[in-house]
């Protein structure tokens, strides 16, 4: 949860990628800029250089959506209170142990399955080709 934060364009450093976001709160502006085309990987593009026509903007307000977390994304500037909630999946999280697994489960936690993340990236890479 996020409060009263517009995030600098940014890339992920410790994320799968898929992500789901939602801003709530009384304000305006706020929206989400990001880049689905940002893929490139060793090296990866300096972030100064991303041209605001290859970005789309993402109202938050009225439902969660899906981006990938590893692609350049920022806040817009805003007014008023506004809070987000951003889920997301930790790299790593497939070294959790069992014990650990088996205490998260029993507390109503789940844990993605690899199949699951494989399917949340295909189904980012659909919606924003």
């Amino acid at each position: 949860v996020n409060a009263n934060y517009a995030g600098r364009i940014h890339r992920d450093g410790n994320n799968e990628g898929p992500s789901a976001i939602k801003a709530v709160g009384k304000f305006t502006g706020g929206k989400l800029r990001y880049f689905p085309t940002d893929k490139q990987r060793n090296p990866r593009t300096d972030i100064t250089t991303l041209k605001t026509k290859d970005s789309v903007v993402m109202d938050l307000s009225n439902k969660f959506v899906l981006f990938d977390g590893n692609c350049a994304h920022g806040v817009e500037k805003f007014k008023g209170e506004r809070f987000s909630l951003v889920y997301f999946t930790a790299k790593g999280y497939m070294k959790i142990k069992e014990p650990d697994r088996a205490r998260l489960a029993k507390i109503g936690f789940c844990l993605p399955t690899e199949k699951l993340i494989k399917t949340m990236k295909q189904e980012v890479n659909n919606v924003y080709g």
